[in-house]
């Protein structure tokens, strides 16, 4: 078993270890989610990329959030009041 194409068993060794710190299988990153203000209830929501250049190409100041609701986006100066708890919530599983 000492031809040309015999590998060590500290190879398998590597391969293992390579496994469990996550290099051998590709690692998609989590969804970045942007903070965007409601306008009517300065309430923080959050949205995905997607949805937030979706809303900028509508051009009509509504975006879909993680919650389920379109909402009108206030001044990007305007500071929120309180975190929606359904977005917050949606945000791990986003």
């Amino acid at each position: 078993m000492s031809g040309k194409h015999h590998k060590s068993p500290w190879w398998r060794l590597g391969v293992l270890w390579r496994r469990l710190c996550g290099r051998g299988h590709p690692v998609t990153p989590p969804p970045h989610l942007i903070p965007i203000v409601d306008g009517s209830t300065s309430w923080e929501h959050l949205a995905t990329e997607a949805a937030f250049e979706q809303g900028l190409q509508e051009r009509a100041g509504r975006y879909t959030v993680l919650c389920g609701l379109q909402i009108n986006v206030a001044s990007m100066v305007t500071p929120p009041d309180w975190p929606c708890q359904p977005c917050h919530e949606l945000r791990g599983r986003a």
